[in-house]
């Protein structure tokens, strides 16, 4: 499976393996598998992660734990308690772990635990600073992902261009094609 990684931030991204979360959501995380895929993916570590079903389940509470967090971030609402426990908890572990090989070439380790650290870490400091003030939701009404808005006007709409954006353009496109007088 391949997964993107648009959101700007790897908190949120691993909030994104849970798509379409309005109407007819869709697991991404569906089996171990394919969270050893999205740790890859992401290049949390560089050596194959073994991963279980505790392992997976761990990561989908952590996750939701994540986007619930976001979304009061986003809504300028209380967080959960237990939300902010969760993610706290997971920081305080241990993290991934580089080795310098080369000049210009570390390999990174860790098993499931450091990978959820990790994010949690970056978690906490996105939620603990100023950045949280930059989250934003895609302008697809169907869409749930959230993103940090880095853009320099703050205007930003789309979790991607390609997706959401590139298929709300296509349709503006086609609306005013539709609204043009024949000839």
């Amino acid at each position: 499976m391949e997964f993107t990684f648009v959101s700007g931030h790897l908190a949120l991204d691993l909030a994104a393996t849970l798509t379409w979360r309005i109407g007819c959501p869709v697991e991404l995380l569906a089996e171990p598998a394919d969270l050893a895929a999205w740790v890859d993916q992401a290049g949390l570590v560089h050596v194959p992660v073994p991963v279980g079903d505790d392992d997976l389940e761990r990561t989908r509470e952590l996750r939701e734990a994540l986007y619930r967090t976001a979304v009061a971030a986003l809504r300028e609402q209380e967080p959960h308690a237990a939300d902010l426990g969760l993610i706290s908890g997971a920081a305080a572990g241990a993290q991934t772990t580089p080795v310098l090989q080369d000049i210009g070439r570390a390999v990174w380790h860790g098993g499931v635990a450091e990978v959820l650290a990790t994010v949690a870490h970056q978690a906490c400091a996105l939620f603990g600073g100023t950045d949280h003030r930059r989250i934003r939701s895609c302008a697809d009404s169907r869409c749930t992902r959230l993103f940090l808005d880095h853009s320099r006007s703050g205007s930003r709409r789309w979790c991607d261009k390609l997706t959401c954006g590139g298929r709300a353009n296509a349709a503006a496109y086609r609306r005013r094609r539709a609204d043009r007088p024949s000839p």
